[in-house]
C-alpha cells in the first residue's frame, strides 16, 4: 500500500472513532430520556486491493447507526399499557364513585336508612313527645340528604368523565397528527440523517396513544407505521384520521374516527384511559339509576302511608317527601317536605283523626315499610341498599386486582425493555475511552503518514 493509502486508511478510522464518540454522546444525553433505545455504530470492512502481489486491507467505515431494540417486545409493552392505562383509570374513577357509598367520611346511605327507623321506632313510645318527632324529622332529613349528596357525587363524576374524554380526544389527534408526519419524514430519510431519533419518537408517540386509547401499530420495512384503534387504521403512512366526540340519544359522549363515509362510532372498542373512563362512565349511570330507583320507590312508599295518617291536630297526612314525578333524578330532588321540616306536629303518626294523642298506629304501618320485601326486586329497602353498596364494593375490588395484575405486567416488560434498549452509562464510558485511544491512534497515522510524505518531498526537493 502507498502512503497514501495508508493516510486514507487512517483518515478512515479517524471518521469511524469520530461517529463512535457521537454515538457514545447520544447514548449518555438520552440515557434519562422516555423512550430512548440505545445507539450502536456498525461499521462495514472495505474489499482489499491488490499491490504488487499482496492484498492489502483499506480498513473500515461507518456504515449505520441502529437502534437496540426488540420489535416483539414493543408490541406486548403497547399491548399491556393500553390494558394498564384502562384497568387503573377504571380503578381510580370507580373508586372516587365509591366513597360517596360507603359512609366514611359522610352518613352512608344504609346507614342514613337504619337512622330513620330507629328514630321512627324510638317515637313509638311515645308519638306526642314533640323532642322524638322532631328526632324523626331530622332522620328524614339525613336520609334526603345522603341520598342528595351520592347523586350530587355520582352526577360529578360523570362530568368530570365527559370533559376528561373530551382533553383526552386533543390529545389524542395532536399524537396521530404527529405520528403522520414522522412516517412522511421517516419513509423519506437517508442515511445521512440518522431516523433513530425519529423512530424512538415515533414509538414513544405510539406507546402514549396506547396508554389514551389502546392504539395498536403494525411496523413495516420502511419504517413507516400503521397506527388502529378499535380496529380500524387512524395513521397510514402520512394521513390520519381525526377522533372526536360525539353525543348519543342519552346525552352521553361518544368516540368517532372520521372515516370516508362519515364518523364511526369506535366508543365500545376503545381501550387505555378513554376505554376505562367509558367503562367508568356506564357503571356510574347504573349505580346513579339503581340509587334514583330507590329514593324514588321507598319515599313513595312512606309518602303513601303517611297521607293514610293523621297528625296531631287531626288534619289529614300529606307527603313526607317532595319528590319528582318519575325516578329520574329522584335521588337529587328528593327532601322532606317544608312544613313538616318546619313543624314536627304535622308528621300524620296517629290512626284517625279523633284518637288520643299517643296513638301511633300510622307510625307503625310506617315501621312496617322497613321489613316489606315487595318493594325492591332484591326485597326490602336495607336489601335494596345493601345490593347497591355491594355492587359497587365488588366492582371497585375487582378493577383494583386488575389494575395490579396489569401494573405488574407493564413493570416487567419495562424492565425487560430497559435490559434491550436502556442505556448503561458505565458502559457507555468504557466505549468513549475505546473510542478515544482509536482516535488518538488514527491520528497517529496520519501524522506519521504525513511525515513521510513531507521527508520523501524534500528527498525529492
Amino acid at each position: 500500500m502507498s502512503l497514501l493509502g495508508a493516510l486514507n486508511t487512517g483518515a478512515r478510522g479517524l471518521g469511524v472513532a469520530s461517529a463512535g464518540i457521537d454515538v457514545t454522546a447520544q447514548n449518555v444525553t438520552g440515557a434519562n430520556t422516555p423512550g430512548f433505545s440505545r445507539r450502536t455504530l456498525r461499521t462495514t470492512q472495505l474489499d482489499p486491493v491488490a499491490s504488487k502481489g499482496l492484498w492489502i486491507g483499506q480498513g473500515a467505515m461507518a456504515s449505520s447507526v441502529v437502534r437496540s431494540t426488540d420489535r416483539l417486545l414493543g408490541v406486548r409493552l403497547i399491548d399491556a399499557a393500553g390494558a394498564e392505562a384502562s384497568t387503573s383509570t377504571l380503578s381510580d374513577t370507580l373508586s372516587v364513585a365509591e366513597s360517596y357509598f360507603d359512609g366514611s367520611t359522610a352518613t352512608g346511605l344504609s346507614e342514613a336508612i337504619d337512622k330513620l327507623f330507629d328514630a321512627l321506632g324510638t317515637a313509638s313510645a311515645d308519638p306526642s313527645d314533640a323532642s322524638q318527632r322532631r328526632s324523626v324529622v331530622y332522620a328524614a332529613e339525613v336520609f334526603s340528604g345522603t341520598a342528595n349528596r351520592v347523586a350530587t357525587g355520582l352526577s360529578q363524576s360523570l362530568t368530570n368523565i365527559e370533559e376528561s374524554l373530551g382533553a383526552n380526544l386533543d390529545e389524542v389527534n395532536a399524537a396521530l397528527e404527529e405520528i403522520a408526519a414522522l412516517n412522511a419524514r421517516i419513509g423519506h430519510a437517508g442515511a445521512d440523517v440518522g431516523p433513530a431519533d425519529l423512530l424512538d419518537r415515533r414509538d414513544q408517540l405510539i406507546l402514549d396513544l396506547a396508554t389514551r386509547v389502546g392504539a395498536t401499530a403494525q411496523l413495516h420495512a420502511d419504517g413507516q407505521a400503521e397506527v388502529y384503534v378499535a380496529g380500524h387504521a387512524v395513521v397510514s403512512g402520512g394521513d390520519w384520521r381525526e377522533m372526536s366526540t360525539g353525543t348519543n340519544a342519552a346525552g352521553e359522549s361518544t368516540i368517532t374516527v372520521a372515516m370516508d363515509d362519515g364518523d364511526f362510532d369506535i366508543t365500545k372498542g376503545v381501550g387505555g384511559a378513554v376505554g376505562g373512563l367509558t367503562e367508568a362512565r356506564e357503571r356510574i349511570s347504573g349505580w346513579a339509576d339503581d340509587l334514583d330507583a330507590l329514593a324514588f320507590t321507598f319515599a313513595t312508599a312512606m309518602n303513601t302511608q303517611h297521607a293514610a295518617g293523621f297528625d296531631q291536630s287531626g288534619a289529614a297526612g300529606t307527603d313526607l317527601f317532595t319528590l319528582p314525578t318519575s325516578a329520574a333524578g329522584a335521588a337529587a330532588a328528593i327532601a322532606v317536605t317544608a312544613a313538616i321540616s318546619d313543624d314536627p306536629s304535622l308528621l300524620a303518626l296517629a290512626g284517625s283523626a279523633s284518637a288520643l294523642a299517643g296513638d301511633g298506629e300510622n307510625l307503625a304501618a310506617m315501621l312496617d315499610i322497613e321489613n316489606d320485601d315487595s318493594l325492591f326486586s332484591t326485597g326490602t329497602i336495607g336489601a335494596a341498599s345493601s345490593a347497591i353498596t355491594a355492587s359497587v364494593g365488588s366492582a371497585v375490588a375487582a378493577a383494583e386486582s386488575d389494575a395490579e395484575t396489569q401494573s405488574a405486567i407493564v413493570g416487567d416488560l419495562e424492565t425487560l425493555r430497559e435490559s434491550v434498549s436502556g442505556v448503561d452509562t458505565d458502559e457507555e464510558a468504557t466505549h468513549m475511552l475505546e473510542y478515544q485511544s482509536a482516535y488518538r491512534a488514527a491520528a497517529k497515522v496520519i501524522s506519521a503518514c504525513d511525515e513521510l510524505l513531507r521527508t520523501l518531498l524534500q528527498i525529492g526537493g
